[in-house]
């Protein structure tokens, strides 16, 4: 039987591209082998504000996958660093809900935006700096943009993620040095 891990972004449109080959990355680096990854598509939350209450991820989510063994929640960061505490306090808050249940909800922000995890398996223009990269809170609308331009992917599905991230993904070690805050750390979580 296989591990089953429900990966929930803040709107799956664009982000499953990116997380649901990353997760999975994740989850093997983390020796979690035989896992079934899906992302959450039902329900939609089409927005950060919808992805971190409570309330929406244990009726809407939690309660309606009693299958699923692992939860993870993966949203933006978008330049607040209060979001760390806010997921850290939605996980804590969920923990009630696995005392008489399998599973497990674990909480990670990425930093600033998931299209960082595409840039980080990348070689970059020599002029970009990877600090200024993993401090912009609109990643997305700036470095991810132009990249998506230079390689010629402006006009595929999704701006090219699915095929971006499975060319960057074959760098994993890079995007883990590159993303230690939130890759790295998700990884030893996953390990414990």
């Amino acid at each position: 039987m296989s591990y089953k891990v429900l990966i929930i972004p803040e709107d799956f449109t664009k982000d499953e591209h990116v997380l649901k080959p990353l997760v999975e990355k994740v989850l093997a680096d983390a020796g979690k082998s035989n896992t079934a990854v899906l992302v959450c598509r039902d329900p939609n939350f089409a927005g950060i504000g919808e992805a971190l209450k409570l309330e929406r991820l244990k009726k809407d989510v939690i309660q309606r996958y009693p299958m699923v063994d692992l939860f993870i929640l993966f949203v933006d960061r978008d330049g607040l660093a209060a979001r760390d505490g806010t997921v850290a306090g939605i996980e804590k808050a969920l923990e009630p809900e696995f005392k008489n249940r399998k599973g497990r909800f674990v909480a990670e922000v990425a930093h600033q935006e998931v299209e960082v995890f595409v840039l980080a398996g990348h070689d970059l223009p020599t002029d970009w700096s990877w600090k200024a990269i993993r401090a912009d809170p609109n990643v997305k609308n700036t470095y991810f943009r132009d990249f998506v331009h230079t390689k010629g992917m402006q006009d595929h599905p999704h701006e090219g993620r699915k095929m971006l991230v499975a060319e960057g993904i074959k760098n994993w070690e890079r995007i883990k040095g590159r993303c230690p805050e939130d890759v790295g750390r998700l990884i030893k979580r996953l390990k414990a």
